[in-house]
Parts: structure tokens; C-alpha cells; sequence
């Protein structure tokens, strides 16, 4: 009598034998899938085809740890693709892909046109607050920035942010409330 071997047991056998084609194979059969779950969590094409890679990479270095009495191959390798989605999105190459708006759309609305948003006097406010309070409002409203990321982006003390931002808003605020007294 003959012991019939399951395919996936002898993918895995291949694998864990450092079988290159066994990797094309379920590159091939599995990538598609893997992918989707990537995608829906990060929502950013580029950053998911990154991880993909990331998640075969992983696969490729840890298959002996895969145990088949835990599950399947797929369940095993959806899990990895799950945490690597998590923990891109959680990396600061994610927040700050994610941060990706720029003001100059912003403040073209308002210069491009006159328009009922420019009656209170927006666009020459804007024109005048000068370019770091431009690129403060930009880094922290318009690309979600904590005070402590700009701070460490633009190598400058936190506490020097945090005045300059609040001078700009105060400034902004002074030029909006003189059109209205």
C-alpha cells in the first residue's frame, strides 16, 4: 500500500527545501488573493504592491514555522499578509503617503475665481501670511502632521512650531476679523 502525499504538503516540503519554482508557484496561485487583502486595509496601490513583496519575502524566510495542525498554507500566509498590511499602515512611510494633500490646491480655489467663499477676504489673507505660515498650515491641517512630526521634519524645536503655528492662526484670524468690524 502506497501513502498518497497531498499537493499542499509537498508545495511546503519544496519550500521549506528552498525550492525556488515551489515559490513562483505560489506566487503565481496566491499573490492575486494576498494582494486584495493588502489593498483593502492600506487603500494606497503602492505601498500594498511594497508589502506584497514584503509578505513573500517573509513567507519565503519563515515557511519552517509553518505548522499544517494550525491551518492551512492559505490561512497561514493570509495572516502574515494581514499583520504586514497592519504594520505598514501603522509605519510613518504610510502616514506620511497618506498626508499627500497640498495647500497650493487649496489656496488656488480661492485665487483662481472670485467666488461667494472669497466675500470674507480669504484669498488675500492667504496671499499674505507669508510661506512658513503657509507650509506650517499645510504640514499640520492639510497633511495631518503632528506638531512633534514637523518638528522633526523641518528640524525645528517643537516649541517653535507650536508659537509660529499659533502666531499664523492668530494672524490669519486678526486679518479675517478686521474685514467684519
Amino acid at each position: 500500500m502506497t501513502k498518497s502525499i497531498d499537493f499542499t504538503q509537498l508545495l511546503v516540503r519544496r519550500l521549506k527545501n528552498r525550492d525556488v519554482t515551489a515559490l513562483d508557484y505560489l506566487y503565481d496561485h496566491y499573490s492575486e488573493a494576498l494582494y486584495g487583502i493588502i489593498f483593502r486595509t492600506l487603500q494606497h496601490k503602492e505601498i500594498a504592491e511594497e508589502t506584497l513583496h514584503d509578505v513573500f519575502i517573509k513567507i519565503w524566510e519563515q515557511i519552517d514555522q509553518y505548522d499544517e495542525s494550525k491551518g492551512t498554507i492559505f490561512t497561514w500566509m493570509y495572516r502574515i499578509a494581514r499583520n504586514r498590511a497592519i504594520d505598514a499602515r501603522r509605519s510613518k512611510d504610510f502616514k506620511t503617503a497618506d498626508k499627500s494633500d497640498d495647500i497650493t490646491g487649496f489656496v488656488d480655489m480661492f485665487e483662481s475665481t472670485p467666488s461667494q467663499e472669497d466675500y470674507i477676504g480669504l484669498s488675500k489673507v492667504i496671499s499674505e501670511i507669508g510661506k512658513m505660515c503657509k507650509k506650517l498650515i499645510q504640514l499640520n491641517f492639510f497633511m495631518g502632521y503632528s506638531h512633534a512630526e514637523i518638528a522633526e521634519n523641518e528640524e525645528m524645536p517643537l516649541g517653535t512650531v507650536k508659537t509660529r503655528l499659533r502666531n499664523c492662526l492668530k494672524d490669519i484670524k486678526t486679518k479675517l476679523s478686521n474685514d467684519f468690524e
